[in-house]
């Protein structure tokens, strides 16, 4: 497949395409051991498309999933607070998150370049699980646990009928939840008269956060790894 060796480069160097000229006019970029300066087509899975002497092996579609860090918003550019794309060697303008955890959470974001998938990903119509580790700020009592499996009445009166709570210790424990809503764990928990003090999203899906991944880290995954979010 042919594509402009502009796209190659900036995803690359992770810079604008305006940039790729002047890496082009600088004698930077090669094809098939030929120096190129303007513009031109490349198909990136026949030719050797060399940037400052490394070999390009250019992906069309690339996924990652990111351990989240507390203090970073989902966002891809913001003039007042730190975006997670200020810590990861990805260019926002081509990237981003399917879906958003709230600043203060941590834990599984996937990032990619492909729309398609993302938005297949975010409005489907099954229910995909995405369940979260929680700490709270006094330990439960039989209020919450009496009323478990009741449905939840959030904001805007949104009644949460689905959701899964596992209780590990008297202030911890998971939550799994089937909707999106804006700040949903911590308003359910409030429901209770808790305050969530901790907060970390530990899978989508069938797609689980690596254990290994540490706190800021990216990973690519493959496609298929990315489905496991929709396939059951």
């Amino acid at each position: 497949m042919k594509i402009r060796i502009e796209k190659i480069i900036a995803n690359f160097l992770n810079i604008s395409r305006n940039d790729c000229k002047k890496v082009l006019k600088e004698g930077r970029v090669s094809v098939n051991s030929q120096i190129i300066t303007k513009p031109i087509l490349v198909d990136y899975n026949a030719d050797l498309i060399e940037i400052d002497f490394q070999k390009v092996d250019y992906k069309e579609k690339q996924y990652f999933i990111f351990n989240k860090p507390s203090g970073f918003i989902t966002a891809n550019f913001d003039n007042n607070y730190q975006t997670i794309f200020d810590i990861i060697n990805l260019n926002p303008k081509n990237f981003f998150a399917y879906g958003r955890l709230d600043k203060d959470t941590e834990g599984l974001l996937i990032i990619s370049n492909d729309g398609k998938l993302g938005h297949q990903i975010m409005n489907s119509k099954k229910d995909i699980a995405k369940k979260y580790y929680f700490e709270i700020n006094k330990n439960f009592d039989d209020k919450i646990k009496n009323h478990y499996p009741k449905p939840i009445l959030i904001s805007n009166n949104y009644l949460v009928k689905k959701y899964k709570f596992e209780f590990i210790t008297p202030n911890s424990g998971f939550l799994t939840i089937y909707e999106g809503k804006f700040h949903q764990i911590k308003e359910m928990l409030n429901f209770f008269n808790f305050e969530v003090t901790y907060l970390k999203r530990v899978s989508i899906g069938n797609l689980k956060l690596d254990k290994n991944l540490k706190i800021g880290e990216i990973k690519e995954v493959s496609y298929q790894e990315i489905l496991q979010i929709i396939n059951k």
